[in-house]
C-alpha cells in the first residue's frame, strides 16, 4: 500500500495522522473488529431489523464493557417509571401479594402473541368446556390428524369388538399382526371368531388398522376415537386453525391460557396498551415491596402515593437490567460507595467491603462493580504471561505452539510440590516460591525438548511442540484419572489434591497496607542509591524516587480495595515482573540480543561468532519457563488443584495475545487485558442482549485477521505504509524455511 499524497502536499492533519497512525494499528483492528460484529447482532439477534439490531448492539456491546470492567449507566428510579402501575392499581388496588401475582403473570403475558390469546378466549367463550376436557381433547388432536378421520372411522367396527376381548389378548393378536410377513389366513381363522367385523375387512386395511392397534394401543385409540366424536359434535374441524389453538392450549394447560387471559383483561379494563412495559412497572413495584422500600402490603395504591416519594428521596435506587435493584441506603451527595448488595452477591453481615461505586448523572448514575472489575484482572493475568511466552519464541524466529503442553507441564509440578506432605510443613515464604520455581522448571524443561530438537536434528518446532501438547496434556490426564497416582481419592470427579493453604498465591486483601509502605520505602531507597551520582545539582532527580514509591503505594492499596471478593492474587504482581525482567532481558542485555539477532538473521548470528544452536534452545526453554508460570499461577492463585484438560485452550490464546501484541512485552498486558476481559464479559453479553458467546470469538477471531494482515486496517484506516523497522518489528517468525 503506499502513501496517497506526497508529504509536501498533505495537510497538517494528515502529517500528523500520519505519525500518529502506525503506532495505532492494533487499536484499530480492534475497533474494526468490533464494527464488523454489529452486522453479525442485526442478522442472528434482529432478524435484520436494523433498527432493532443497533440497539441490540448497544446493549451486547455495554454488556461486555459492564461484564469485563464493571463500568455500567444505569436508570435511577422515578415515581414516573410507575405510571402504568398506577393506571393499573386504580381500577383495582391489589395488596403485596396481589401485586406479586400480577407481576408475574404480566410478565408471562408479555412473551405471550396477544391477538392469538384474544382467539383462545373467543374459542373457550363458543366451545364452553372446562379445563380439563379442552386439555384432553388438545392432546389427542395431533393424533386424529396424524392417524386420518377416515381410517379411524373405518377401524370403530374392529375396536369396538376389540374392547369386548381382555386386554393381554388383545396385545397378544395385535403383536403378531405386527411380523414383518405375517401369515394372513392363519390370524385371520385366530381372530375373526373373537371380532366378527374382521370379516369383512379385506386383508390389506385389516393389517394396517391391527398394525395400528399394535402401535398405538387399544385404549389410546378409543380415546382418540371420544375425542373425535367429541370435535364433531362442537362443530370443530381437527385440522381447521380452532384445533391449532385448541392443540396450543393443552400444550401449555388451558388454566394457565384463562389466568394469562383475566391478566389481559385487566390490563385491558385498566386502558394498558403496552404490555410487556406494564410487566416491567408491576415487577419494579414489587423489587421495591421486596426491598422494603414500601411497607403498605394491604393497599399498593397508597404505597405509591404515600411512601414511594420519600423511599426514592432517601434511598438511591438503581435500575438494573431485569428489573433488579441497586441500593444505597444513606447517599450523601452526588457520589458515593455500595456495600454488598443482593443484586450482585447474597448479603453477608460480616463483609463491608464496597462492592459498587457511583457517580449521579442527572437521571442516570455511572457505576464501576468492582467484583467484575477484579475477575476481569484474574481472568487475564494468564493471558498476559502466556502470550509472553509465545512472543520471546517469536523474537528468536521460533513458532512455539507448545505453551499448552508446557502450561500443564509446569502445573502438574507445581501441584505435587503444593500437596506432598513433607513440604506442606514450610512455611509459605518458602513453600509458595519453591512451588513457582517447579512451576518454573517445568515449563523449562518441556520447553528445551523442542529446542534441542530443532538445534540438533532439524525437527520444526510447529511440529515437535503440536506433538508435545498431546504429550503433556494426556499424561497429565492420565496421572490424575488413575487411582493410587496423583488422584485424590476423596474426590468424586478426577482431580488431584488441594494444595496447601502455604503454596497458594495471597490475595492483595489479605497483606497489610505496612507491607505495601515497606514495599515502596525499598523501592525508594533503591531508585536512590541508583541515582545517588546524579542527585548532586539536580535537585529535580529526587522527586522520581520519590513519585515512584508513591504510585507502588497507591497501586498496592488501590488492588487491596479492588479484591472484594478475595480473587485478586499475588500472581498479578508475578506477572508484571515477567514482563518487565522479559523485556529487560531481551533488549538490556547480551544473550537477549543474541536471541533477537539468531531471530532476525541466524546466518549474520553465526558469522559474528554466536552459539545458534544454544539460543534456540535457549528461546524455547525460556518461552517454557513463561507458560509454566502461567499454569502454576493458575494452580495456585485461582484453582488450587489441578484437573484434566483444566487449562482449556489458554496457550494457543496465548499465541493471539503475542500477536495482538506484535509480540513486544510491553504491550502484552493491554494485549492481555482486553483478551481476558471479552472472555469475562462475554456472559454477561449473553445475559442482557441474549447474544451467543460465539460473538466474542468471531471478534476475536477478526482482530488476529486483521492483525496478521494489516494491509487492510492500513487501507481502511488511510495509514502509511509500514516502514522497514516497523515491518521487522512485526515479524513473527521464519516460517517453515527458516
Amino acid at each position: 500500500m503506499t502513501e496517497a499524497l506526497p508529504a509536501r502536499g498533505r495537510s497538517a492533519p494528515l502529517r500528523a495522522w500520519s505519525r500518529i497512525s502506525p503506532r495505532l494499528v492494533p487499536v484499530m483492528a480492534v475497533v474494526t473488529a468490533f464494527i464488523i460484529g454489529i452486522p453479525f447482532i442485526i442478522f442472528t439477534g434482529a432478524g435484520g431489523s436494523l433498527p432493532q439490531g443497533l440497539r441490540l448492539a448497544g446493549v451486547a456491546y455495554s454488556a461486555l464493557i459492564e461484564g469485563a470492567t464493571g463500568i455500567v449507566i444505569n436508570d435511577l428510579a422515578r415515581p414516573q417509571h410507575l405510571d402504568l402501575a398506577r393506571q393499573v392499581l386504580a381500577q383495582e388496588d391489589l395488596n403485596q401479594r396481589g401485586v406479586g401475582r400480577l407481576a408475574r403473570a404480566s410478565a408471562r403475558l408479555a412473551d405471550a402473541d396477544i391477538d392469538e390469546l384474544r382467539a383462545m378466549a373467543g374459542l373457550l367463550e363458543r366451545l364452553g368446556l372446562d379445563d380439563e376436557a379442552v386439555d384432553a381433547l388438545g392432546a389427542r388432536l395431533p393424533a386424529i390428524r396424524s392417524i386420518g378421520q377416515v381410517p379411524l372411522d373405518d377401524l370403530r367396527p374392529l375396536l369396538n369388538d376389540l374392547a369386548e376381548l381382555p386386554r393381554a389378548e388383545v396385545r397378544g393378536f395385535a403383536e403378531a399382526w405386527a411380523d414383518s410377513a405375517p401369515d394372513m389366513e392363519a390370524l385371520r381363522s385366530e381372530l375373526e371368531p373373537l371380532a366378527p367385523a374382521a370379516a369383512a375387512i379385506g386383508d390389506g386395511q385389516l393389517l394396517k388398522q391391527m398394525r395400528l392397534v399394535d402401535g398405538e394401543g387399544l385404549v389410546a385409540l378409543q380415546r382418540i376415537l371420544a375425542q373425535l366424536d367429541v370435535a364433531r359434535d362442537l362443530g370443530l374441524d381437527p385440522a381447521g386453525a380452532e384445533a391449532d389453538l385448541v392443540v396450543r392450549m393443552a400444550e401449555v394447560s388451558t388454566e394457565d391460557v384463562r389466568d394469562l387471559l383475566a391478566t389481559l383483561q385487566t390490563l385491558d379494563q385498566a386502558g394498558v396498551d403496552d404490555v410487556a412495559a406494564a410487566g416491567e412497572q408491576l415487577t419494579l413495584l414489587r423489587r421495591l415491596y421486596d426491598e422494603e422500600l414500601l411497607l403498605n402490603g394491604d393497599s399498593a395504591r397508597d404505597a405509591l402515593e404515600e411512601e414511594l416519594p420519600t423511599a426514592l428521596a432517601n434511598t438511591l435506587v438503581v435500575r438494573r437490567p431485569g428489573n433488579r435493584l441497586l441500593l444505597d441506603r444513606s447517599p450523601q451527595g452526588a457520589s458515593g460507595l455500595i456495600r454488598e448488595d443482593s443484586a450482585l452477591t447474597p448479603d453477608d453481615p460480616t463483609d463491608d467491603r464496597p462492592e459498587v461505586l457511583w457517580l449521579r448523572l442527572g437521571e442516570r448514575v455511572l457505576m464501576l462493580i468492582i467484583p467484575n472489575l477484579e475477575s476481569m484482572f484474574v481472568r487475564s493475568i494468564p493471558y498476559v504471561i502466556a502470550g509472553l511466552a509465545v512472543a520471546l519464541g517469536f523474537k528468536a524466529g521460533l513458532f512455539n505452539i507448545g505453551a499448552e503442553g508446557q502450561l500443564y507441564a509446569g502445573a502438574i509440578i507445581a501441584v505435587v510440590l503444593g500437596f506432598t506432605a513433607p513440604l506442606t510443613q514450610l512455611p509459605g515464604f518458602l513453600h509458595l516460591p519453591l512451588v513457582l520455581a517447579g512451576g518454573m522448571l517445568g515449563g523449562f524443561l518441556w520447553g528445551a525438548i523442542p529446542g534441542v530438537l530443532r538445534a540438533w536434528t532439524g525437527a520444526h518446532e510447529v511440529i515437535t511442540t503440536i506433538m508435545l501438547n498431546f504429550i503433556a496434556i494426556l499424561t497429565v490426564d492420565w496421572l490424575i484419572k488413575t487411582p493410587g497416582l496423583l488422584r485424590d481419592p476423596d474426590a468424586s470427579l478426577p482431580r488431584t489434591a488441594y494444595i496447601s493453604a502455604s503454596a497458594r498465591l495471597p490475595v492483595f486483601s489479605q497483606i497489610g497496607a505496612g507491607w505495601y509502605l515497606l514495599a515502596a520505602l525499598l523501592l525508594t531507597l533503591w531508585l536512590f542509591w541508583r541515582r545517588r551520582h546524579a542527585v548532586t545539582g539536580k535537585r529535580q532527580v529526587l522527586l522520581r524516587p520519590l513519585l515512584a514509591g508513591a504510585l507502588l503505594l497507591a497501586g498496592g492499596l488501590i488492588l487491596s480495595w479492588l479484591t472484594v471478593r478475595d480473587h485478586l492474587h499475588l500472581g498479578l504482581l508475578v506477572m508484571v515482573i515477567a514482563v518487565l525482567l522479559t523485556d529487560w532481558f531481551l533488549f538490556r542485555t547480551t544473550p537477549g540480543f543474541e536471541l533477537r539477532t539468531v531471530g532476525a538473521n541466524p546466518d549474520a548470528a553465526r558469522y559474528a561468532g554466536m552459539n545458534v544452536r544454544l539460543n534456540i534452545v535457549l528461546a524455547m526453554a525460556l518461552s517454557g519457563m513463561l507458560a509454566g508460570i502461567a499454569g502454576t499461577i493458575q494452580v495456585a492463585g485461582v484453582q488450587f488443584n489441578l484437573q484434566p484438560e483444566f487449562f482449556a485452550g489458554l496457550g494457543f490464546q496465548g499465541i493471539a495475545v503475542a500477536l495482538l501484541a506484535r509480540t513486544n512485552p510491553r504491550n502484552m498486558i493491554p494485549a492481555g487485558f482486553l483478551w481476558g476481559a471479552l472472555l469475562t464479559g462475554a456472559p454477561l453479553m449473553q445475559v442482557n442482549a441474549n447474544i451467543s458467546i460465539d460473538l466474542v470469538i468471531i471478534i476475536q477471531a477478526l482482530i488476529i485477521m486483521f492483525i496478521a494482515a494489516d494491509a487492510i486496517i492500513r487501507y481502511l484506516w488511510r495509514v502509511p505504509q509500514a516502514s522497514i523497522e516497523e515491518q521487522e518489528a512485526a515479524m513473527f517468525s521464519k516460517g517453515w524455511g527458516g
